[in-house]
């Protein structure tokens, strides 16, 4: 485990407002440097075991984040979208939301984020009827009671100080029969608390996969255009602290018998009862 892999484990586990606090910071330098928007995605992306389970052919624009493209159709592509009123929350860069409100055809989309530099970037970059970003916080929402028929949350809420309030507050703004498609990692010491959060949702699960294997592999294969990037874009003192950032390392994950200190990617479906 690196230090930095260390060092996230201990900003969890005893400062996670500090944490909080620090992802924020990285999210708003990122957005200062990336003037010409070439950084649309910040996930670790996802590749299938084998060639037809690629994503369909993509634009120009999502051709470069490909794997990250792939991680958010994999956790979307679980429930129809069809006349759904749509929340990303952690919607960073908008990447995510805009290839999800292209592909999937929902009736609306919001984009939400705790970063003012990536909501004030996504307004600028996109200009899409019905696809909106604003502003907010993940465990003090501003949306009403049964307000949304699909919940996406990808690799974001293990930067959450509290992610009980964040999960209480999926159940209270999904509409009754609606979906929390959910993805992110954990420490594998984490699992075990991770899952008795989940536990508590009022909500049915209806899938759990372990989508680490998947991960990895798009880490491989996208390391090379990652590496570039960080090159070209972050001063060199950082590098270090931005490739880890962004993977370049392994992300920590278990590539064999999972054991501490390690990390595992898992994703999941729920479902509001009626």
């Amino acid at each position: 485990m690196t230090l930095q892999m260390k060092f996230q484990q201990l900003l969890a586990k005893y400062f996670p407002w500090l944490k909080k606090f620090l992802t924020r910071i990285e999210y708003d330098y990122i957005s200062r440097l990336d003037t010409k928007g070439q950084l649309l995605f910040m996930n670790y992306g996802f590749a299938g075991a084998d060639a037809s389970e690629m994503t369909a052919q993509l634009s120009p624009e999502y051709e470069a984040h490909r794997y990250q493209v792939q991680l958010y159709h994999h956790v979307a592509k679980a429930v129809d979208w069809n006349d759904a009123n749509v929340l990303e929350v952690g919607s960073g860069r908008g990447g995510g939301s805009s290839y999800l409100f292209q592909a999937f055809n929902p009736r609306s989309f919001i984009g939400m984020d705790i970063s003012e530099q990536a909501v004030d970037f996504c307004k600028r970059h996109y200009s899409i009827p019905k696809l909106s970003f604003e502003n907010g916080n993940a465990e003090e929402m501003r949306f009403a009671d049964n307000s949304f028929d699909i919940l996406i949350n990808v690799e974001s809420s293990l930067y959450y100080p509290r992610v009980e309030s964040f999960l209480r507050e999926v159940v209270r703004v999904l509409k009754p029969s609606g979906h929390f498609l959910y993805a992110d990692i954990r420490f594998v010491q984490e699992i075990e608390t991770w899952k008795k959060q989940l536990q508590l949702l009022k909500l049915n699960l209806i899938e759990e996969q372990d989508i680490t294997p998947n991960v990895v592999k798009a880490l491989d294969l996208d390391y090379e255009r990652k590496k570039n990037l960080i090159a070209k874009h972050i001063a060199r003192p950082l590098q270090g602290a931005f490739g880890n950032f962004a993977g370049i390392s392994g992300g920590g994950f278990y590539r064999g018998i999972p054991k501490s200190g390690e990390r595992i990617y898992l994703h999941y479906v729920f479902q509001k009862p009626a």
